[in-house]
Parts: C-alpha cells; sequence; structure tokens
C-alpha cells in the first residue's frame, strides 16, 4: 500500500510540474511580442489582416489564448504552424521521429559504453585504466558541447572529408522509399556517423562518473571479498555482481541525464544541420511560430517528467526507504 500511495503522489506532482512548465512557458514565449507582423506581413489589406488575426486566434486577450491552449492541448490539438500553415502535431511529429533516430542508438550506445567505463574505473581505482578514462570523461564534461561539435565537423568533414558536413537527406534513395530503406542506406549510416558521435560522448559521461563513484563504495563491500576468496573471476565479480548492486545510482540519474540530453541535442542538431525537434526549436524562434514552439516545449517537458516520475517509482520499488521517507 505505501507503494500505490507514493506512485499517486508523484503521478499527482507530474500533473502539476506540467501544468507550471506549459504556463510559464507559454506567457514567456508572447513576452518577445506578438507574431503578427511577421506572420501576416503590413502589406496586406487590413480586412485580411484581421481574418489571418481571428482564424488564428490572435485576436484574443493572452488569457483566452492560454485558455484555449490548454483545452485543446488535451485532446491533442497544439494548433496550426504559422510558418508551414500545417497542425503542429504533423510537424512535430516528423521532427520527433528525425530526433529519435539520432537519440536512441545514442542513449543506448553510450549508456552501455559509460557504465562499461563506469565499472572498470571503479574497480581499478588509482590505476592507469581509472586515471585514463576518468580525466577523459572529465575533460569531456569541462568542454563546450558546441565547441566540441564543431571541432569534430570541421576535423573529419571539412579538413578530413570523411564524412558530410550535415543533414540526414539521402539522394540515393526515391522520397517513394519506405522508412526501413532509407534508415538502413550507406548514405544515412554514413551522415548518422558524426551527430551520433557526439551524442555519444554527451550521454557516456554522466553514468561513467555515476557508476564509477558507485563501484567505489560497492568494491569495499564485503560479499565482493567472498567472491574473490571463492575464486570467482575477476570480470565476473564486476560484471554479474558488483555492477548490479551500483546501478541504482544510475537510475536516479536518468531524469537529469534526458533531460540535459535534449538540451544538448538543440546545439548538435543545429551544428550538424539534422533535421530534429531541436533544429526545429531554433527556427521556430526565428520564425515566431509560438503554436511550434508551445507545442515542442509540452512535448520536451512531459516526456522529461514523465521520465523522472517513472525513475522515482522505480527507484521506490528497488530500495524501500524511498517510500518509507
Amino acid at each position: 500500500m505505501p507503494l500505490v500511495s507514493y506512485v499517486l503522489k508523484r503521478l499527482g506532482f507530474m500533473v502539476a510540474t506540467v501544468l507550471g512548465v506549459v504556463t510559464l512557458t507559454f506567457f514567456l514565449i508572447r513576452a518577445a511580442g506578438s507574431p503578427d507582423q511577421v506572420m501576416i506581413g503590413p502589406d496586406l489589406d487590413a480586412s485580411v489582416q484581421q481574418t489571418l488575426r481571428e482564424s488564428y486566434g490572435l485576436d484574443q486577450p493572452v488569457a483566452v489564448q492560454y485558455l484555449t491552449f490548454l483545452r485543446n492541448s488535451v485532446t491533442g490539438d497544439l494548433g496550426m504552424s504559422f510558418q508551414y500553415r500545417a497542425p503542429v502535431t504533423d510537424v512535430l511529429g516528423e521532427k520527433l521521429q528525425n530526433t529519435l533516430l539520432l537519440l536512441l542508438p545514442a542513449l543506448l550506445v553510450g549508456g552501455a559504453i559509460g557504465i562499461a567505463l563506469g565499472v572498470l574505473a571503479g574497480a581499478y581505482r588509482g590505476r592507469l585504466v581509472d586515471t585514463v578514462i576518468t580525466r577523459f570523461a572529465l575533460l569531456l564534461r569541462a568542454a563546450p558541447l558546441f565547441w566540441v561539435a564543431t571541432l569534430v565537423l570541421i576535423a573529419f568533414s571539412y579538413t578530413l572529408g570523411w564524412f558530410p558536413s550535415g543533414g540526414m537527406t539521402d539522394p540515393s534513395v526515391g522520397s517513394g522509399a519506405g522508412f526501413a530503406d532509407r534508415v538502413l542506406s550507406w548514405e544515412f549510416l554514413h551522415r548518422l556517423a558524426l551527430p551520433l558521435g557526439v551524442t555519444v560522448s554527451l550521454i557516456m559521461i554522466w553514468p561513467l562518473l555515476t557508476m564509477r563513484t558507485a563501484m567505489l563504495d560497492v568494491m569495499r563491500q564485503d560479499f565482493v571479498r567472498v567472491l574473490e576468496a571463492t575464486g570467482m573471476s575477476r570480470p565476473r565479480i564486476l560484471y554479474r555482481h558488483a555492477a548490479r548492486n551500483a546501478l541504482l545510482p544510475v537510475v536516479s540519474l536518468l531524469p537529469s541525464m534526458i533531460g540535459f540530453l535534449i538540451g544538448g541535442q538543440v546545439v548538435v542538431e543545429n551544428v550538424f544541420s539534422w533535421p530534429g525537434m531541436g533544429r526545429e526549436m531554433v527556427a521556430s524562434v526565428d520564425a515566431f511560430d509560438y503554436p511550434v514552439l508551445q507545442g515542442a516545449f509540452l512535448l520536451t517537458a512531459t516526456v522529461v517528467i514523465v521520465v523522472g516520475v517513472l525513475a522515482d517509482i522505480a527507484y521506490a520499488y528497488l530500495d524501500p526507504r524511498v517510500r518509507l521517507a
């Protein structure tokens, strides 16, 4: 029963937080000014301008626009894009797909590499392998992401010419090709390599450093000494027993990592011209495309908060002390 009560509290917190983020971003976006002149254009006839304002709801007070946005969002209607003259859900759906094509493999690869290197560094504290891994991770964490991404682009695209400079367009596959044909084509994978590499380096830092710290504690526990005394091999002790006990802090890190990762994708996608959510958010700011920007913030905030709540619930399930505190 305590777990059910804890879950209900976290779900209530999730709804309240999403509502708070949506409210804050809605009014902050409009603090930059009205999109009328950018979207409609001052050269149009006054009656045409008024008709367009009415069709997009811009003639209503901001408070009314806010309530309308909330009501429509519940049903999945995020409005019409000023820039594309298309439903926001259609615009963001395509961009989200492109972002996930980059994020999901990066999350799997970066998480696996980070955990594996963290186990090694924690198990061999003070040795050369620990020094090299830890200093490399700290260097990556300290370096500005824009600087790292730009350097990678200059080195491997413009200087060496090994990879395309950006985009995910596949000129070798026609527009009628299926989704699987496009994402499995050599051209797509070739273009994916650089942004994927930078995103993996962005992801692996946090599980690596967290896992190293957790492993330092686990390796001092009695059960590790007992396993060593039985003659069990070192790799089996590390990855089958010690690493499993050190994974709990990594679970609690997941919400922060997802939020940090989404912020980093804005930089990565713009440097490598990847047509995903991050690049679209920057483009919508330039175009005063408020509906797209609102929808992107709503989607991003919901993902981060839902992941955070799920991580909290998983943590409470694994460690009952959390829900009883």
